[in-house]
């Protein structure tokens, strides 16, 4: 029976960051391990204690009857075994996807797993101010909700692109619009996979607004947060032709939804920055080079030089060349535009080298800062690190606090935020600037992502599992064939349930720690901790 579309669609639905959904697996996989523990033995074949005299002097040749059964038994342990291994790695990732939720539900995984084939794209130019003037004043307001973790949410529509999507604000501790202060506005746009929460949780952005403002590091600001996804594929910068106009919603209608929604904004150019990570990044830039007019400043946090997701990623290495970061800078009319290109070198996605080619191809009146930590990966750890210095720096040129109408403060502002605590700035030398490696064969042998550490975490799962499957079968029978007491056979089982539990876990560590040597996220086991900690302050 094939199964009907509502089926497929209902199952494409499932949401991935609810607690039912996780405490649904959790049980399912609680559940198939008793069941495994109580039936392994069965896989056992009787045996009977035979005399010496009885025993054969020779081996004799197995029948196929004798093959198929144990290829039978052996294929039944399997299947018992795998499902409450599978079910806890599906456990593992549902309990780190949901603080920063990655993906919403069953289909954006789909949608994410589905290999992307080359295409040909064309990108269609963003519309006429007069597409813009002609819609209703009233359709540029949004109205947003509390959400309780520092920001507040809503769905709005995009009157000239017709996208809907979920947007995030994060507003001063004291706001109102009628307060008679301007505030400056930063526009951030998050990963993929990812979504506007990610940025609210991950880089601590509530706290770390609150923190820079009560310093004196930036004037009063609002965060907004716009979700890229418009179909749970890989989200586009720009304006494809036949796609989801994203690069109308991010480059001018989200600005001009925030100018309608909070009317005492700035409309200076110095008071408006767009940042992003990773792919969220080249799109920062990307974004602002299509609309000099509208962000004096761009933070790129963990860019690749080359778009890597999107359209422009599948259109060709020709497309791809022309929309480079450092081809495009180099390209530009410089109008001093300001930017902060951070890339930690050991990101294996090549961020740091990113960042030391557009240093190599800006112009002036544009500048450039550069920031390339010497480890720190591709993490929620080194951006929630840098997210203060990215802030101060911003607040370094004194027009940004004039395009909100206060006095820059006086003395070193660097030095006053990294006296307090704030990273500062790593601006590698031209003669230093070589990538560093995250190979396993290069790192260090018990970090993270080095050959010891991989070749432990493989070879414990291969012995936990090869004691599930050869040696805990056989636990608790009696070679007379007498019934065992129920307090043995509880132990038994309770015993099974253990290392069955423990060969999953090791599993769902080894697939876990592949996964991350293979993407460079993470490349310390200290760095792996604070992100933890993060996830955790996320998921409360």
């Amino acid at each position: 029976m094939v199964p009907c579309l509502s089926d497929v669609s209902l199952l494409r639905s499932i949401p991935l960051t609810s607690l039912r959904t996780i405490a649904v697996v959790l049980v399912l996989a609680v559940l198939t391990t008793l069941v495994a523990a109580v039936l392994l033995p069965r896989t056992v074949p009787a045996t009977t204690r035979a005399s010496s005299a009885d025993r054969p002097t020779r081996l004799a040749r197995p029948t196929l009857r004798t093959v198929l059964r144990a290829v039978g038994r052996y294929t039944a342990r399997t299947v018992m075994v795998s499902v409450p291994v599978v079910l806890v790695i599906v456990l593992g990732g549902l309990l780190i996807n949901r603080p920063m939720h990655y993906v919403r539900n069953v289909g954006d995984v789909v949608k994410a797993l589905t290999p992307r084939t080359q295409v040909t794209s064309r990108i269609a130019p963003l519309p006429q101010a007069s597409a813009y003037d002609a819609v209703p004043a009233a359709a540029w307001k949004a109205s947003f909700h509390d959400v309780g973790d520092g920001s507040q949410e809503a769905t709005w529509t995009g009157p000239v692109s017709g996208i809907k999507l979920p947007v995030r604000v994060v507003l001063p501790a004291g706001y109102r619009p009628d307060d008679g202060r301007t505030y400056n506005v930063l526009e951030g746009l998050h990963g993929w996979v990812g979504d506007p929460q990610s940025l609210v949780t991950g880089i601590a952005s509530p706290q770390r607004l609150q923190e820079a403002i009560d310093a004196g590091r930036i004037p009063p600001s609002i965060l907004v947060f716009p979700s890229l996804n418009v179909d749970g594929g890989q989200p586009d910068c720009v304006n494809i032709a036949g796609r989801p106009a994203v690069g109308t919603w991010t480059a001018e209608e989200i600005p001009r939804m925030i100018q309608a929604t909070f009317p005492n904004v700035t409309t200076q150019r110095a008071g408006w920055m767009i940042m992003g990570i990773s792919a969220g990044a080249y799109c920062a830039a990307r974004t602002a080079y299509d609309v000099p007019q509208r962000f004096g400043a761009v933070g790129v946090m963990s860019s690749y030089d080359l778009p890597g997701e999107g359209s422009l990623a599948h259109s060709g290495k020709t497309l791809q060349a022309q929309n480079g970061l450092s081809t495009m800078l180099g390209k530009r009319e410089p109008d001093g535009m300001r930017f902060y290109v951070l890339g930690a070198q050991d990101d294996s996605s090549g961020a740091a080298r990113a960042a030391w080619l557009m240093d190599d191809a800006v112009r002036k009146p544009d500048s450039l800062t550069v920031d390339t930590p010497a480890s720190g990966g591709h993490s929620w750890t080194l951006w929630n690190n840098y997210f203060p210095s990215l802030l101060t720096w911003w607040g370094s040129d004194p027009a940004v606090f004039k395009a909100a109408g206060v006095t820059a403060p006086q003395g070193d502002t660097w030095a006053k935020a990294t006296a307090a605590g704030v990273k500062p700035l790593s601006e590698t030398p031209k003669d230093q600037r070589v990538v560093g490696s995250v190979s396993p064969v290069r790192a260090m042998p018990f970090e993270i992502n080095g050959l010891g550490t991989i070749i432990v975490a493989v070879v414990a799962s291969l012995g936990a599992l090869g004691a599930v499957m050869f040696w805990s079968p056989r636990w608790g029978r009696r070679r007379d064939g007498g019934k065992r007491s129920v307090a043995r056979l509880g132990g038994v089982i309770l015993g099974r349930v253990v290392v069955i539990l423990v060969a999953a876990g090791l599993v769902a560590v080894t697939a876990g720690i592949g996964v991350n040597a293979s993407g460079g996220f993470y490349t310390s086991w200290r760095d792996l901790r604070a992100s933890v900690r993060v996830n955790e302050r996320a998921g409360k």
